[in-house]
């Protein structure tokens, strides 16, 4: 099974505009599509490579970060909101309460509204150039949708999903949203990796096969109700049983009591117990579970789409190959982390 290394650098945080968060920074997002690819069918991949500009090497590792880099472009705002979700009666850390609308214009919609059209596409082949199109900007959409559905401050209402809501980071001062989006994954690469994405990458997969083996199994199960829901696109997602972004967000919304909001304070330094609780042991590595959730669930479902015969679990992919960063990327990454 193919899988290169090409991890980008993680140079800034974007802002999707006023009533939103930010986005998963770059290496983030590039972590979750290098996770997917270890777990991909060789038959989900080549397809992937076809649809995707040769430019990405057929890696969605590379199509992760693109949605955050075309927002302010006229033609894709309409995708501004789907970044994120704001459940309307939510209020952590008293009350984490996922409350869904169907139909609106957030990211679990969007999940299903991508997955709709990928599955559609794959019925009812392209026949023309502006539909060949639609079917890659969904495949890219979907790659990144995945990724912000599990961080846990998309799935939030207050103070603008943490953006509002100031805190320290050492001597930096930023806020709750950032350091959920870049900071704590930065921190956690320089300090127990040596500034060396790959071998967090690498930490990351042995997790998966390791302290989160009997759970990891699961992570690609849906409820009947949770996976055909009367969406908009229902007549086309019901057939894709491994997409549940109701139940994702659901759980996801429930860390930011527990853990993202919990005693918060705009004083506080959350670069000391918090940082260790959040990404160390006594939390099963929660950070780096998040990332491996989201790209075990999008292979998952991309194989469905894709390979719907495959019985290749999503747990059961293999260790790669090819580990090393080519030097020109490592060099990126050291250079934006040393920043």
């Amino acid at each position: 099974m193919r899988f290169a290394s090409t991890i980008l650098a993680a140079t800034t945080l974007v802002l999707l505009n006023a009533n939103s968060a930010h986005a998963y920074g770059v290496l983030g997002h590039t972590l979750t599509g290098q996770i997917a690819q270890l777990f991909l069918t060789p038959k989900t991949a080549s397809q992937i490579s076809t649809i995707l500009p040769a430019s990405y090497e057929g890696l969605l590792s590379n199509a992760a970060p693109w949605p955050d880099k075309i927002r302010f472009l006229d033609q894709y705002k309409w995708a501004t909101p789907m970044h994120f979700v704001n459940p309307p009666n939510d209020n952590p850390p008293e009350q984490c309460l996922f409350e869904y609308v169907y139909g609106g214009q957030d990211n679990v919609n969007a999940i299903f509204n991508m997955t709709a059209t990928l599955k559609q596409f794959q019925l009812t082949p392209p026949t023309n150039v502006g539909d060949e199109k639609k079917r890659e900007d969904a495949l890219k959409f979907f790659v990144h949708f995945m990724g912000d559905i599990h961080q846990p401050l998309h799935d939030s209402t207050p103070f603008r999903g943490g953006n509002d809501a100031p805190i320290k980071f050492g001597k930096s001062k930023s806020n709750l949203h950032s350091l959920w989006d870049t900071l704590l994954l930065t921190k956690d690469v320089k300090e127990r990796f040596g500034d060396n994405p790959q071998a967090y990458l690498d930490d990351t997969i042995k997790l998966t096969k390791t302290i989160w083996k009997s759970e990891a199994a699961s992570w690609t199960s849906c409820g009947p109700a949770d996976s055909q829901p009367a969406n908009p696109w229902s007549s086309v997602t019901k057939q894709v049983k491994t997409v549940c972004p109701i139940q994702w967000a659901t759980v996801t919304n429930a860390l930011d009591c527990t853990y993202v909001w919990k005693d918060y304070s705009a004083s506080r330094d959350y670069s000391t117990d918090y940082f260790q609780k959040v990404t160390g042991p006594s939390t099963d590595f929660l950070y780096q579970k998040l990332l491996a959730q989201s790209g075990i669930r999008m292979a998952a479902a991309l194989n469905e789409i894709f390979d719907p015969a495959s019985t290749l679990s999503a747990s059961e992919g293999t260790v790669v190959k090819r580990s090393e960063l080519p030097p020109r990327y490592k060099r990126a990454v050291e250079e934006a982390l040393a920043r």
